[in-house]
């Protein structure tokens, strides 16, 4: 799996970077394949924390973007919308 995480309006702080690489390890090794790329990005907009997670694998693209006050919270946000995006297309890791 390839990650690129990004930083826009806003500082990189390595624990918001290990964060990120635990979940989505955590994730792709029950959801994607070994050549997924996962594009990751955090920003601050008018206030807001965003994430932004685009993921392709097989053929598949998936888009998610989560919200908040606090960044952390729109980690744990966008992984709960992608587990559910892959679950309802049935997108399952081939071993």
């Amino acid at each position: 799996m390839n990650l690129e995480i990004s930083f826009r309006h806003m500082d990189h702080t390595e624990s918001i970077d290990e964060r990120i690489r635990d979940k989505v390890d955590n994730f792709a090794k029950k959801h994607l394949s070994q050549e997924a790329r996962v594009q990751w990005t955090c920003m601050v907009e008018h206030g807001a924390h965003e994430s932004k997670v685009h993921i392709m694998d097989r053929g598949h693209d998936f888009h998610v973007k989560a919200s908040s006050d606090n960044m952390y919270k729109t980690i744990d946000q966008a992984m709960e919308k992608l587990g559910s995006q892959l679950e309802n297309k049935g997108h399952h890791p081939g071993h």
